[in-house]
């Protein structure tokens, strides 16, 4: 597989041969070994185009758990009673969704190891003798039996009094700062621009987090939110393999766009006073594009001083993006399309409607019921008086004129 026939290498990305010369002597050859397969692994998946990122965490999973073990992959370490050991340690460290993540991340490594296709079976067993062939699929993992498998006290969408609470101390608190002479004044005033940007468009961390000016577009029938009638969302959850995914979000909230507005006009400019602007829509003090983490630390600075639920994350305004457009009446679809669902399902996990809005709609339920039977009841008792006229018309004739009386 991984040579030609005129004994040249094919190249396969993560082929065993590519990294492990036959002949050559190694200095503490298992160690050695062991970092060629990661290396090997790398390859296998930038051939795939995953990111750097991806392709670093999966590594240093496989590191800790040898790290664990005390052995190798291709050595009986590598058992089942190894594997319950480690997941039993991340169940007591990391969320649910994470823990599951990181035993698909290990389970694809060991995949691409025990493959024939990639030659290290061979090169274990002619270096070392042994490969123990790891039982992939008696694996005691996570199971993904449902679409959500997050925290559901955590990814969900604010209330309107959380929503209320949290941007209403924004305010206050960029005046008290300002009145202070405080350098923070100008960093509070880009959060309140970006988290009403977050929620007021439906964005994730790093869709919000790499914006640029130029993304703002018209739009020929929006032109009440003139430049902010839309936003090219340029950094969209990528499939596996895949560039991020692209879309256009649709103005919807016009308090959103004045916010928006008077941030690019008197707030962003601020950050600029002594350098060339850089087009970037959320700059740093630092001369630097925010960054995810410090979209977190902004988030939870804020959660705190309006003493919110700790649960509570910036994903959490994509969450009350959806509930909020569900409750004003868009379409499914619609929605689905602004916050770049690929099946209307997923937006559904999204959406926790409220308590006043369900009992609305009982209510409409209700009263429309009611209303129907009442016309229903109504054109019945019509029906019947016109029979009873049609009755008394049929029955009731007359007398002539000549008509003679008898007694």
């Amino acid at each position: 597989m991984g040579r030609s026939a005129a004994g040249g290498s094919v190249a396969v990305p993560g082929v065993a041969t590519l990294h492990v010369l036959p002949g050559v002597a190694m200095l503490r050859p298992e160690e050695a070994v062991f970092e060629k397969t990661l290396l090997g692994f790398a390859d296998h998946q930038r051939a795939r185009r995953l990111s750097w990122d991806t392709v670093n965490t999966r590594a240093r999973i496989a590191r800790q758990v040898q790290a664990m073990s005390g052995g190798y992959p291709w050595e009986p370490a590598w058992d089942r009673r190894l594997f319950d050991r480690w997941s039993a340690m991340l169940a007591d460290t990391v969320a649910t969704s994470t823990m599951r993540k990181y035993q698909n991340d290990l389970a694809l490594y060991l995949s691409y190891l025990s493959d024939p296709a990639y030659e290290w079976p061979q090169v274990c067993l002619s270096t070392f003798g042994m490969f123990t062939g790891f039982a992939l699929r008696d694996l005691n993992a996570v199971r993904h039996a449902q679409e959500y498998i997050g925290q559901p006290s955590g990814n969900r969408p604010l209330t309107r009094a959380e929503v209320k609470t949290f941007f209403g101390q924004m305010d206050p608190e960029i005046k008290r700062l300002r009145e202070q002479g405080h350098k923070g004044a100008l960093a509070a005033a880009r959060d309140l621009a970006m988290f009403t940007t977050m929620y007021g468009w439906g964005l994730r961390r790093r869709e919000t987090a790499r914006l640029e000016t130029h993304d703002w577009r018209r739009q020929a029938k929006l032109p009440e939110f003139g430049d902010y009638a839309g936003l090219a969302v340029r950094w969209g959850k990528a499939g596996a393999g895949q560039p991020p995914k692209r879309r256009m979000v649709i103005s919807v909230w016009p308090w959103a766009v004045r916010t928006v507005q008077l941030y690019m006009e008197n707030v962003r400019p601020l950050f600029y006073s002594d350098r060339p602007d850089d087009g970037v829509m959320f700059p740093t003090e630092r001369d630097e594009m925010i960054s995810e983490r410090a979209v977190n630390q902004r988030f939870q600075h804020w959660r705190e001083l309006g003493e919110l639920p700790a649960q509570l994350g910036p994903h959490c305004m994509r969450h009350t993006y959806v509930t909020r457009l569900i409750e004003a009446g868009y379409d499914g679809q619609f929605v689905t399309d602004q916050v770049g669902h690929s099946h209307a399902a997923t937006t559904a996990i999204y959406t926790a409607l409220s308590n006043d809005f369900k009992n609305l709609k009982v209510r409409e339920g209700l009263d429309a019921a009611e209303e129907a039977a009442l016309a229903r009841a109504f054109a019945m008792a019509d029906a019947e008086a016109d029979m009873d006229d049609d009755f008394s018309d049929q029955t009731t004739q007359p007398r002539s004129s000549g008509a003679r009386r008898t007694r």
